[in-house]
């Protein structure tokens, strides 16, 4: 990757996106519209070589990785400036880095820091560096309280992780709701802040990832361990509908389901990450995906991923990924949605609520990187899993019972 030169005009863009950042508290996409108040460079332009020398440098920055531009569909004779180009952050730690910015925290935020740093008011192991890090990470919660009262929360926090240290007690959202009058979500995504609190790793592990799966029917031929290949689909829907009628091109594959696989990913693989369900009576083949799932056993075997035709999707691929390596985007699934919407089908962002999805810009997977992301920025268009196999005249759907193993 090459560092891009730091021109006036990349860095103010820069710190206008971090600051959006900031505001933000990690709770949504972070976006900058490149509109004419933000960039009059680009409105204002008047020659082709101007508006190449502005290109080339938000391309330079879209090079490193660490923002992506969006764009509508270019139509004939537009330029950049009339497809309401959008900047997307990805990695603020190495734009910020690159950039030289420094948060700003909001003004009550900036002022409980000044109080809590008074002698005797923390009971912290390293009290200056938790209150660097509230200074640049402000929590809401705290917004609005008393000095006295946030450090007795921090207080109790600190203490609570030293009194059981190296072994799980609680969960991490029970721990929020016990110390933040019963708001179970303050401490999502506060890594950080409960190191410098003094808990140690997996401490106060999240939640595991709820794993529900359809191993393939007695008597289908397949590999000793009972199934050939993992098959991670994104939708409740559509792993029943798959589940309920087995077609070749899934009869020997393990069918998975997780709720919630955006950033849950990297958790699937650790024992106390991930709870295991299965569809129907626990199969003899269980213990062989459970030791698939936590160990190298049955490594070679292939791993894919169903999910939407849309940029959420394809993200979720990217995240599965970072930790099945191999794992890529499902052929027939896919191939049946890209043909749909090559055909037409298939519905705009903005009329099914997506139009905040991000462009991954690359997942790795070269199915998805050469055919699926062109597909979706040249179409504008969004189709959801659902609309297949579903149009395959499948059988009745009928409740079936789960077993937690």
């Amino acid at each position: 990757m090459t560092t891009p030169a730091p021109a006036p005009l990349l860095i103010r863009l820069a710190h206008a996106l971090l600051d959006r950042a900031d505001r933000s508290q990690g709770l949504r996409a972070v976006t900058l519209k490149l509109d004419a108040k933000v960039l009059p460079e680009l409105h204002a332009t008047q020659t082709p070589d101007d508006l190449a020398r502005i290109t080339a440098l938000l391309q330079s920055l879209v090079q490193t990785g660490w923002v992506t531009l969006r764009t509508k569909k270019p139509r004939a004779f537009q330029t950049l400036a009339d497809q309401d180009p959008t900047l997307v952050l990805h990695d603020a730690l190495a734009l910020a880095s690159w950039s030289g910015h420094q948060p700003v925290g909001p003004k009550w935020s900036r002022e409980l820091v000044a109080q809590l740093g008074a002698p005797g008011v923390l009971e912290v192991p390293d009290a200056p560096a938790l209150l660097d890090y509230l200074q640049r990470n402000p929590l809401p919660w705290f917004a609005g309280m008393p000095a006295g009262e946030v450090a007795q929360v921090l207080n109790a926090l600190a203490t609570a992780c030293a009194a059981t240290p190296g072994r799980p007690t609680l969960f991490l959202r029970e721990l929020s709701a016990r110390h933040f009058k019963g708001h179970s979500k303050v401490l999502d995504k506060r890594e950080e802040c409960m190191r410098l609190l003094g808990a140690e790793a997996d401490q106060f592990p999240e939640g595991p990832v709820q794993l529900l799966i359809c191993l393939p029917e007695a008597g289908t031929e397949v590999g000793p361990q009972g199934f050939d290949e993992i098959l991670f689909i994104e939708n409740l829907v559509t792993f029943e509908r798959m589940a309920l009628q087995r077609q070749p091109a899934w009869a020997h594959c393990a069918l998975v389901f997780a709720s919630g696989f955006k950033g849950a990913a990297r958790r699937l693989r650790h024992p106390r990450g991930a709870s295991l369900y299965w569809r129907g009576p626990a199969p003899a083949a269980a213990q062989a995906f459970t030791q698939w799932l936590h160990g190298p056993a049955h490594a070679d075997l292939p791993v894919s991923f169903y999910g939407d035709l849309d940029f959420a999707g394809l993200q979720i691929l990217a995240q599965l990924r970072q930790t099945f390596v191999h794992c890529v985007a499902w052929r027939p699934g896919y191939g049946a949605l890209a043909t749909a919407m090559q055909a037409g089908q298939g519905h705009p962002p903005e009329r099914a609520g997506k139009q905040a999805q991000t462009d991954p810009g690359h997942t790795g997977c070269p199915d998805a990187d050469q055919v699926l992301l062109p597909l979706l920025r040249e179409s504008g268009l969004c189709i959801d899993q659902e609309s297949w196999p579903a149009d395959m005249g499948l059988a009745t759907v009928e409740p079936t019972h789960e077993h937690r193993h």
